[in-house]
């Protein structure tokens, strides 16, 4: 299995993180984001998306990290990152869902202009998603007092950890969501789990 990653990027950080937990090699390509690589014909051909992550697996071509975490998983990691009972998958994919939407509309592009200034006219906007998100999620972490679902680590926490982590560098402070904090140290001590790149 092959890899195109950057070591910025949050998605291609809950890649590796989860094939590290997993005991999982991956061959890790590092995409020359700087220099414009992931716009060049030869990565467009890999993902016309022109994003990272892309893995390549047995000849096929995947561009997205929620169904690299979903292979992962289902391949490696047994019931215990994605279940196959259908409600308990059904949890676990809702909170996925979340890291796409919310998670990703408000607090990654909150990042997006404070890091890359990247669409500032937006900024406020990102800013409101962002924290929805956040009181989304500590409302969650609340209720069942340790993971986002069934009571135990699964791809939900790893789909959303990495850009609420870093909610801070989108001015999104994490100050008022004691429960979020204390998630991530949980997710920041599972075996296997490293820190991402500053």
């Amino acid at each position: 299995m092959k890899l195109y990653m950057t070591e910025m990027s949050g998605n291609s950080f809950k890649v590796r993180v989860l094939a590290a937990i997993l005991g999982v090699e991956l061959e890790q390509v590092r995409i020359n984001w700087e220099g414009g690589e992931h716009k060049s014909p030869s990565f467009l051909a890999l993902n016309p998306r022109g994003q990272v992550p892309v893995m390549e697996i047995e000849d096929r071509i995947f561009w997205d990290s929620t169904a690299h975490l979903v292979y992962l998983a289902r391949r490696f990691g047994g019931e215990d990152w994605l279940p196959s009972d259908p409600l308990d998958e059904a949890e676990v994919m809702q909170w996925m869902s979340f890291a796409q939407d919310e998670v990703q509309f408000g607090l990654q592009w909150a990042r997006g202009v404070t890091v890359y200034d990247r669409r500032p006219d937006s900024f406020a906007g990102y800013l409101e998603d962002g924290r929805t998100a956040l009181a989304v999620l500590e409302r969650q972490l609340e209720r069942t007092d340790d993971w986002l679902a069934l009571g135990r680590a699964t791809l939900a926490d790893i789909a959303c950890y990495p850009y609420v982590k870093r909610a801070p560098e989108g001015d999104l402070p994490l100050d008022d969501y004691p429960a979020v904090r204390a998630w991530l140290e949980r997710c920041e001590a599972l075996p296997g789990w490293f820190a991402m790149d500053p």
